[in-house]
């Protein structure tokens, strides 16, 4: 549970960032006591805040809920903003006068682009999200980035897709990139063609419509040769000149053009895979337009939900069968009841929900470390497998599950198998007896928006309170600075 933090009352002055010594990442914290974390939260008006609350429930149900034995328990409060006025500097004064010995947050792309173009800040920071177009080198000595952004996965999965490329001297590989117009697929699209121009790998962006599913099937059938055409109807003509009657022609006729057919299905395709930037729906009317031939990637916004739980996501897992796509492994690794029994909260309904709340328990991972001093090699996170050193990179390097759709299931394999040229059978789990399962909210067909710039979000207002682990506020807390009066510290 959280601890109880020392009231501060309405007018109280706490003092400001210049009284309080400075944190840095080269002080490890005593563990003598427990780490303080400060959240940054966006204001109430804010379009961030459930996003941001769902974060904080990841990371108080880790931190109430430790695992490990070595592990230890953190003392979190959050740090409220009463407008969109309120300034970062504030926010973090107030983390700091009140004994944070690290931040997690803020999860707004502009906040953290704000971040990463100053020159210092009072105490480390972890921020939930990756600004654009930002040299990485430049950014304070103590801000560290942690994301599940979109354009990270679309970059991850090209790199696996051009891995995955068959490569001859006879024809060269050719991609095809299929997005839709909504910003986060744009933004996929755009990290795709990134990772293949830097490959040197042909690709064609093509812009998804419902309208252009007919052109697709012929855009993506195999084709013959000029030369094997020209011999098949070679072929064709030189038999029909021996043909004693009508019925031979036909016969003839027949013969050839079946065999023509099998050569094509045999042929190679005119695009060895396809990167798609579509949402479950979308992509199951793509997908079978392809050839059996073309290995389909995707990014986690093609994830058709658990099947074990959903009639609709079952269906659109046969529609999708055979596309690879990656995931956080919360999310594919655990039932509602092995979520309850181990973060001792009920699972979020939806898909951009659960990523969250997985952001949530990665950042107390990596913020712990950070604290101590330590680095993380290779560790098993609820977002992938996190590497962080943040004397080499302030970004947490995070290498999702592969996931593959496979005869109504979604297996979890790893990458080394998913970059074969072509992708062994794998054999999906046997049935067995169906579980009684309480009814569980649909969530396939519900409207996307973008809660989180980055970050693909369902309807989060859809889910329960996301904020039943966060305790109400306790009091304002005032300081020097300009802006303190729209800081509010909540424990």
């Amino acid at each position: 549970s959280l601890s109880a933090p020392s009231i501060v009352h309405a007018g109280e002055t706490l003092g400001t960032a210049a009284e309080a010594p400075s944190i840095s990442a080269a002080s490890p914290v005593s563990s003598l006591r427990p780490l303080r974390i400060a959240m940054l939260m966006p204001p109430d008006d804010s379009p961030f805040l459930a996003a941001a609350r769902i974060v904080a429930n990841g990371l108080a149900a880790s931190n109430a809920h430790i695992d490990s034995p070595q592990d230890r328990s953190a003392e979190i409060f959050l740090v409220e903003s009463s407008s969109q006025t309120a300034s970062l500097d504030a926010a973090l004064d107030a983390a700091l006068v009140s004994g944070a010995d690290i931040v997690v947050g803020p999860i707004e792309r502009s906040a953290v682009e704000m971040l990463a173009r100053k020159k210092t800040l009072p105490l480390p920071v972890l921020a939930l999200n990756v600004p654009d177009n930002t040299d990485l080198s430049a950014v304070p000595q103590n801000l560290g980035l942690i994301s599940i952004s979109t354009e990270y996965e679309a970059e991850w999965i090209a790199q696996a897709a051009v891995a995955a490329l068959p490569h001859s001297n006879l024809s060269r590989p050719k991609i095809a990139v299929i997005a839709g117009s909504a910003a986060w697929q744009m933004r996929a699209r755009d990290a795709f063609e990134n990772v293949l121009a830097h490959a040197q790998i042909d690709y064609e962006v093509i812009s998804f419509s419902p309208e252009i599913l007919d052109d697709l099937q012929t855009k993506f059938e195999p084709t013959l040769s000029p030369e094997e055409a020209a011999q098949f109807d070679q072929e064709l003509r030189e038999a029909l000149a021996k043909a004693e009657s009508s019925q031979q022609r036909k016969l003839i006729t027949k013969r050839v053009h079946a065999a023509r057919r099998a050569r094509v299905t045999q042929s190679e395709p005119p695009f060895q895979a396809a990167l798609l930037a579509l949402s479950a729906q979308e992509a199951a009317l793509v997908r079978n337009r392809f050839p059996r031939g073309t290995r389909i990637w995707g990014t986690s916004a093609i994830n058709p939900g658990d099947p074990d739980l959903s009639s609709a996501a079952t269906t659109l897992s046969y529609d999708l069968d055979g596309v690879v796509f990656p995931e956080c492994p919360l999310v594919v690794q655990l039932k509602p009841a092995d979520f309850e029994a181990r973060f001792g909260t009920s699972m979020p309904y939806s898909l951009s929900a659960k990523r969250l709340f997985a952001l949530g328990v990665d950042a107390r991972t990596t913020a712990l470390a950070w604290s101590q001093g330590r680095s993380l090699q290779g560790e098993a996170g609820e977002t992938g497998t996190l590497t962080f050193d943040r004397s080499h990179s302030p970004l947490v390097e995070r290498t999702p599950q592969v996931v593959v759709v496979q005869q109504g299931h979604l297996l979890q394999i790893p990458r080394e198998l998913a970059v074969r040229t072509v992708l062994p059978t794998i054999e999906p789990p046997k049935p067995t007896e169906p579980i009684a399962m309480p009814p569980v909210k649909e969530e396939l067909n519900a409207a996307h928006r973008e809660d989180v710039k980055g970050v693909v979000v369902n309807d989060l207002g859809a889910d329960p309170d996301p904020t039943p682990m966060i305790p109400k506020t306790i009091s304002p807390a005032s300081s020097s600075s300009p802006a303190a009066s729209d800081i509010s510290i909540t424990q």
